[in-house]
């Protein structure tokens, strides 16, 4: 059978519903039962998430509600929640499994019936006939919660990578869990307690790494891990069921040409599994290379038109991919959608963001995706395909050369770092240039861990600066990012970065942003970068397949010179930034600093040093090289987020 045959046939067979899910699961000696009510509200405020149906499961003391946005089979049988023949096991799924067919086909040899044909209910059947193991076996991006009435045990998963979100509070009452936050804040016992010292990490990432939350005792599931939850016992266990495979440094063994086959064979194989859809399905494209290998993908897979689109500002040039993104699609043939964006629209984003972001996300690339989402599904799509994963898992990000930098650096005594170190600091002062400024914070740093830390802020707070801004004592706990950075010392930096940002950065910010983003639009998002076989190639990439001297990305670049010209290929990395942060924060989104960064809220709260607020303000609105805007709009939005959701 040929592969598009195969792909044909898949579109004929397959079920897939893209969703929001909740629940709770009380102690069997907690005294009260939770009003079916409550878990209806909590359901319906994922409404956005699944616009196109609802259901539930009830039974004492256990609540299960799904939202659903059907995406293949329109039909009540792809409706969750779904069970086995005895109705023992109950599932609700957030997500596809893409390697569905092959798991229901095998099953059905052994016997199981299926009453529908979503893919939700291959995890039913999967799980009656492997238990805990089944997960090993999915292929998808996913959040599953199953109820086993017999064991009564909930069990809680996530995707490998962390495309999907799953929140859970765990309490003397039980657990309860979420898609998003906002959700979870409805259940009875939740408690509104901050975790102060993941809002210290926020101030200094703009996101809280998993699996932190705003609020103590809420976590979010790690990617690759199941919580199994007792409900007898009440207590819960974490298990991994996938990580990372371990890097291996080799010389090349095989010829350049060799690596490009091999990395287009397996692409292009998750490209066409993220293909299946009985809605359309099109793509972003910004021209750069990550997107632009996407859509050629599926140029040389789809019979159908595509759908691409990307964002600009007309007034400016270097916040503008659409010229570059519309020159990408005229050579690749497909139909290429350009929004252009001005502030009005932006505006418009803002004004949702407190609600929008029930956990604080500091990118401003979350407006960008937000935008063109919508302006997608104004135009029938209700799929998309991107390019995440791809700097993480190729080597595309700047701060890959800068982290090897530093590690020569830092082979030096400390006393040569220190006075490297201040004479930056003078040097930046003296010129008013905060990327100096940069600089001799980096070099501060005791080792290079947390160098690479205060790197991977891309501008944000360092732990001195919070000190400063909180007057007093801060704690910053990046025991996630340290882990996986130090779990590898035998590695290049470069590697070890790598690591920690495909673990920390890739699920913690690019992918939440671009789910909440885009399911605030109902659309579904899906990334063939994130596939196991394709994280197994590039840990076993020779580095000098990655990065070539000073080029980024070197085989993807390579691969796409087969399409594109070459100066279109060894382009700047550019990708969806395209909001001029910092002139707007100068002039536009001045009103912003005077509603929440004013000196009389900052008093009343308690929380920040208002004179180092103030000092930060105005070195920015000064210009020539001060550029604080990262800085600002981090304390924005956390400004934002504590008035919509705690009340100060």
């Amino acid at each position: 059978m040929s592969a598009s045959e195969t792909f044909e046939e898949q579109r004929r067979d397959r079920s897939i519903n893209m969703c929001g899910i909740t629940g709770y699961v009380l102690h069997e000696t907690w005294p009260e039962e939770i009003p079916r009510e409550t878990l209806v509200k909590m359901t319906n405020t994922l409404y956005h998430r699944g616009p196109d149906d609802e259901g539930y499961f009830w039974s004492s003391g256990t609540g299960l509600g799904s939202r659903r946005l059907s995406i293949i089979d329109l039909s009540p049988a792809g409706r969750a929640p779904l069970f086995n023949e005895t109705r023992t096991v109950v599932v609700i799924h957030n997500g596809e499994i893409y390697n569905y067919q092959e798991l229901r086909n095998s099953l059905i040899k052994k016997g199981h019936r299926f009453a529908g044909k979503s893919d939700t209910e291959v995890i039913v059947h999967l799980y009656e006939e492997e238990g805990e193991n089944c997960f090993k076996k999915l292929d998808g991006m996913y959040a599953i919660a199953i109820w086993d009435t017999m064991q009564h045990k909930l069990f809680l998963v996530r995707d490998r990578f962390g495309e999907k979100p799953l929140y859970y509070h765990l309490g003397p009452y039980g657990i309860a869990f979420a898609s998003e936050l906002k959700s979870l804040v409805l259940f009875p016992y939740f408690q509104k307690t901050i975790d102060w010292e993941a809002l210290d990490q926020f101030l200094t990432l703009g996101y809280i790494i998993s699996p932190r939350t705003p609020y103590l005792n809420v976590y979010k599931l790690l990617p690759g891990h199941y919580l199994v939850f007792d409900q007898e016992r009440n207590t819960s266990e974490l298990q991994k069921y996938w990580s990372l495979p371990f890097p291996v440094q080799k010389i090349s063994k095989q010829n350049e040409n060799e690596y490009v086959e091999t990395f287009k064979e397996i692409f292009f194989r998750s490209v066409e599994s993220r293909l299946v859809s009985d809605v359309p399905v099109g793509a972003f494209l910004s021209g750069g290379i990550d997107s632009s290998l996407v859509v050629a993908a599926m140029k040389c897979i789809m019979k159908e038109p595509i759908k691409t689109f990307s964002i600009g500002f007309q007034f400016s040039d270097s916040h503008n991919e659409n010229p570059m993104a519309k020159k990408v699609a005229q050579i690749l043939g497909v139909e290429h959608h350009n929004l252009w964006v001005d502030f009005k629209d932006v505006l418009s984003v803002i004004e949702k963001l407190p609600q929008l972001l029930d956990e604080p996300i500091a990118d401003p690339a979350l407006i960008g995706v937000y935008l063109i989402t919508r302006f997608a599904k104004e135009n029938g799509i209700t799929v998309m395909l991107s390019g995440d994963g791809g700097d993480e898992l190729f080597f595309g990000y700047p701060v890959y050369r800068w982290v090897k930098w530093l590690n020569y650096l830092y082979h030096l005594p400390s006393f040569t770092r220190k006075a490297l170190s201040d004479s930056l600091s003078l040097a930046g002062q003296t010129l008013q240039n905060s990327r100096l400024e940069k600089a001799s914070v980096t070099l501060s740093h005791p080792d290079l861990v947390s160098a690479a830390y205060y790197l991977t802020g891309y501008g944000a707070w360092s732990v001195e600066e919070l000190k400063q801004l909180k007057n007093g004592f801060v704690s910053i706990r990046n025991d996630r990012f340290v882990s996986s950075f130090n779990s590898h010392v035998c590695l290049p930096p470069l590697y070890r970065e790598a690591i920690a940002l495909l673990v920390t950065y890739l699920p913690d910010n690019n992918l939440s942003r671009m789910d909440r983003s885009s399911m605030a639009n109902s659309v579904e998002t899906r990334a063939p970068f994130l596939h196991p076989c394709i994280a197994e190639f590039s840990m076993n990439l020779p580095v000098e397949m990655k990065i070539r001297g000073s080029i980024l990305k070197y085989l993807l670049r390579k691969v796409l010179c087969e399409v594109l010209p070459e100066d279109i290929v060894m382009r700047p990395k550019h990708g969806f930034n395209a909001l001029p942060m910092a002139d707007w924060i100068r002039s536009d989104l001045q009103f912003l600093i005077h509603e929440y960064l004013a000196p009389e809220r900052l008093k009343a709260q308690g929380i920040f040093h208002p004179q180092v607020v103030e000092t930060i303000i105005k070195q920015h609105m000064i210009g020539r090289q001060f550029n604080h805007w990262c800085k600002i709009w981090i304390l924005v939005v956390l400004q934002m987020w504590l008035k919509q959701w705690i009340g100060i």
